[in-house]
C-alpha cells in the first residue's frame, strides 16, 4: 500500500474547506459589473420606456404644511391623489452626501409605489469657477458617482441634468449652458444608466417668435440629443390653449418623442389643474405639477407677491395646510388622469365650467356685507343716487364699436366717481336688443371690456348677459351665445365674479295658495312654478346658474312670487344677486326683508327711502333644532 504524505492531506483539506466557506473572503468578492457605456436612445427605444412606465402624475419638491411633518406624510398624501412620481432637486455637498439624499428619497417614495425624477443641480457647485477646465473636471467626477450609484435602478425615473438653463439671443451664458449640458449627456451615457436622460432647456413660456435664431439653433441641438423631451409651462392654458400648442409645435419638430412636462399648474394665468391637465390629457403629456401644500415654501401666491397680503386664487399648490383640497373638483382630474386613446371623449368641459369660481372664493368676494344698488337706465355719474352702495350701469355694444375711445373714457368715469364716493358699479353689457350683432363681434367686445378693468374692486360684478333668450327667436343661437360669452369673459381670469340673469319668473299665486307649505320637506315642488318667456326655458335658467360665478336673478313680481324664486336661487350654493327688482311702498319693505332673511345682493329701478337702506341689513339665519 502507497503511503500518502501527510502534507498532502492538508493541503487539499484546507482547498475543501475554503471551498466550502459559507463565509465571503477578500478573495472571492465580486465587483459590480458596470454598465456598458450607450449611445442616445432611439425613438422607437423611448416609446418603449413610455409603455412599459405608463403615464406620470407627478409633482415638484416636497414642501412640509408645518415644521413636524416629515416627507413620509407628504409622499403618501400625494399617493392618495393618484399621484404616482416626484421630482425633486438633490441635496448635499458631496457626491456620497447626494448619493445618501436620493438613495433615501427613493426609499421613501417607493413605499407608496412612487417613482423619483432627481434634479442634478451639482453644476451650480462648479460653473462659476474662474478655472473652467478644473470646474468640468470635478463635475464630471460628481456627475459620473451619483448617476452610477443608480445606473440601474428603476425606483429613478428619468435623470434631469439642468433645470432651466439660461436662454438670452444675445447672451454668452446661453451658448456656454448648452456646452456644459451637450457634456453632461455624454458623461451620463458613457456610465451607461438604464433611465431616460433629459433636461428643462425649454422653460420660458410663449417663446413663439424665435424659430431662426443662432440661439435657438443651439438650443434645439442640444434637445435633440435628449432621450425623452422635457419642458415647463406655467401658462399651457393661457390663450384658449395656444401657449401649449406652440410650444409642442416647436419641441416635437426637434424629434418625435415622449413629453413630459416637469413643471406646470398656475391658477393666475388660468392654467390651473383642470385646464392644464386636460390639455396634457389630449397631447398625451406627462406632467409633474409644482407644489402641494399651502406652506412655508409661500407658493401659493404669483410670483413676486407675499403671502403676507390676501391673495386669490392659490397660484400653485391643490391642497391647504390642512390637506383639505384647495377646489375639490380638482380631484377626479388628478386622480384619474390618462391620455386619451384616438375617438376617446374630451374631458375638457370649456374655459366656463373649469375657471367658475369655487363657492368659497364666491363668498370671499360679497363678505362685505350687505350690497344696496340702484337700477339705473343711462344716467351720467353726475345725476346717479348717492345713497345707495352700488350702481348697476348698462353699456352698449354700439358703443363700444363706433366709438371705442369714448366708451372706455365714459366707463372711467363711472369706474371714478364711484371709487370716489366709495361705491361699486355693476355693469350689464349685453342684451337680446344686439343679437343682430355676430356672436364673435359680441365675444371680443365683452373680452375687450373686462379686459381693461379684470382687477379694478370698484367693479362689483360682470352681469355679462342679461335674460338671454328673452326677445330672441333661435333657442340654439342664445344657447351657444352662452357658452361662448363665459368662455371669452373667463379667459380674461378677471377678479369679479361672472355671471349672467337669466329670464324665468314664478307662475302668480292663486289667492289662497300656500306657498310656503308646498314647500315644505319632502315635497316634490319649485322648479314646476317657474315660468318662461321668449325663448327661455329650464335647461337654458339651470345652464346659466350652472356656469356663473354668482346667481343672479331678476323680478317684478311681489315679495311672495320673488321668495319662491329666490329659493331656487339658494339651492346652488352661491351668493345671490337680484339684479333688478320693482315694488313700492308694503310690497318694497316686504321684498326687502325677504333679502335680508336670505342675504340677496340687491339693485331697484325704484326708489328707496334713505331710512330704509340705511337700515338695510343681513339677518342671521339659524335653524331650530
Amino acid at each position: 500500500m502507497k503511503r500518502i504524505n501527510i502534507f498532502t492531506i492538508s493541503a487539499l483539506l484546507a482547498v475543501i474547506a475554503l471551498i466550502a466557506s459559507p463565509f465571503p473572503t477578500t478573495a472571492r468578492k465580486k465587483t459590480p459589473v458596470r454598465p456598458a457605456p450607450r449611445g442616445q436612445w432611439t425613438e422607437q427605444q423611448a416609446w418603449d420606456w413610455e409603455k412599459k412606465v405608463g403615464e406620470i402624475h407627478g409633482f415638484n419638491a416636497p414642501s412640509a404644511a408645518y415644521p413636524g411633518q416629515s416627507r413620509v406624510e407628504i409622499l403618501r398624501k400625494a399617493s392618495e391623489y393618484g399621484l404616482n412620481s416626484v421630482r425633486t432637486w438633490i441635496q448635499g455637498s458631496t457626491a456620497q452626501e447626494q448619493i445618501d439624499f436620493i438613495r433615501t428619497f427613493a426609499e421613501e417614495a417607493a413605499q407608496f409605489g412612487m417613482t423619483v425624477s432627481p434634479v442634478l443641480s451639482i453644476q451650480n457647485q462648479y460653473y462659476n469657477r474662474p478655472d473652467e477646465e478644473q470646474a468640468l473636471k470635478e463635475c464630471e467626477e460628481t456627475i459620473r458617482q451619483i448617476v452610477r450609484a443608480f445606473a440601474t435602478d428603476e425606483r429613478i425615473i428619468f435623470w434631469d441634468i439642468w433645470n432651466e438653463p439660461r436662454y438670452r439671443a444675445d447672451e454668452a451664458n446661453t451658448y456656454r449652458n448648452m456646452d456644459w449640458i451637450e457634456k453632461m449627456v455624454l458623461w451620463c451615457r458613457d456610465e451607461g444608466i438604464i433611465q431616460p436622460i433629459t433636461s428643462s432647456i425649454i422653460w420660458e413660456t410663449c417663446f413663439d417668435t424665435d424659430t431662426v435664431s443662432r440661439a435657438w439653433k443651439r438650443r434645439a441641438e442640444v434637445e435633440a440629443m435628449m432621450d425623452i423631451h422635457n419642458f415647463h409651462d406655467y401658462q399651457a392654458a393661457e390663450n384658449m390653449g395656444r401657449d401649449l400648442e406652440v410650444t409642442l409645435q416647436k419641441v416635437r419638430s426637434i424629434s418625435n418623442r415622449p413629453m413630459v412636462c416637469t413643471e406646470c399648474m398656475t391658477r393666475v394665468y388660468g392654467s390651473g389643474v383642470f385646464r392644464t391637465l386636460s390639455a396634457f390629457a389630449r397631447e398625451h403629456v406627462h406632467f409633474y405639477l409644482w407644489g402641494m401644500y399651502n406652506s412655508d415654501a409661500n407658493w401659493s401666491v404669483k410670483w413676486s407677491r407675499s403671502t403676507y397680503d390676501p391673495f386669490e386664487p392659490m397660484f400653485h399648490d391643490f391642497l391647504w395646510a390642512d390637506g383639505d383640497m384647495y377646489d375639490a373638483r380638482e380631484y377626479e382630474i388628478i386622480k384619474n388622469f390618462h391620455f386619451l386613446a384616438p375617438g376617446q371623449a374630451d374631458p375638457d368641459p370649456g374655459i366656463p365650467v373649469t375657471e367658475r369660481w369655487s363657492q368659497e372664493r364666491a363668498w370671499k368676494w360679497v363678505v362685505g356685507g350687505p350690497l344696496t344698488g340702484s337700477a339705473i337706465k343711462g344716467m351720467r355719474p353726475s345725476s346717479a343716487p348717492e345713497k345707495y352702495n352700488s350702481i348697476r350701469i348698462p353699456v352698449h355694444y354700439n358703443h363700444w364699436r363706433y366709438e371705442r375711445f369714448g366708451f372706455f373714457h365714459n366707463f372711467d368715469e363711472w369706474v371714478n366717481w364711484a371709487s370716489q364716493k366709495g361705491m361699486t358699479i355693476l355693469p350689464t353689457l349685453v342684451t337680446d336688443d344686439v343679437l343682430d350683432i355676430s356672436d364673435e363681434d359680441l365675444a371680443e367686445y365683452v373680452r375687450d371690456v373686462i379686459a381693461h378693468y379684470y382687477d379694478n374692486p370698484t367693479i362689483r360684478g360682470w352681469d355679462i348677459y342679461y335674460h338671454p333668450g328673452e326677445k330672441a327667436t333661435d333657442r340654439k343661437r342664445v344657447e351657444g351665445l352662452v357658452d361662448l360669452l363665459f368662455t371669452y369673459a373667463r379667459n380674461q381670469y378677471p377678479n369679479q365674479p361672472v355671471f349672467m340673469t337669466p329670464y324665468v319668473s314664478v307662475k302668480p299665486f292663486e289667492p289662497d295658495f300656500d306657498y310656503r307649505a308646498s314647500l315644505i320637506h319632502g315635497r316634490i315642488r319649485g322648479w314646476d312654478q317657474l315660468a318662461y318667456g321668449g325663448v327661455s326655458d329650464a335647461d337654458l335658467v339651470w345652464k346659466i346658474w350652472s356656469l356663473s360665478d354668482v346667481t343672479a336673478f331678476s323680478t317684478e313680481q311681489p315679495a311672495p312670487e320673488a321668495g319662491w324664486l329666490l329659493s331656487i336661487c339658494y339651492r346652488f350654493g352661491r351668493p345671490i344677486f337680484c339684479t333688478s327688482f320693482s315694488g313700492k311702498g308694503q310690497q318694497q319693505k316686504d321684498m326687502l326683508d325677504l333679502f335680508a332673511k336670505s342675504h340677496v345682493y340687491w339693485y331697484t329701478g325704484d326708489d328707496v327711502p334713505e331710512e330704509d337702506i340705511a337700515n338695510f341689513k343681513f339677518i342671521p339665519i339659524k335653524t331650530q333644532h
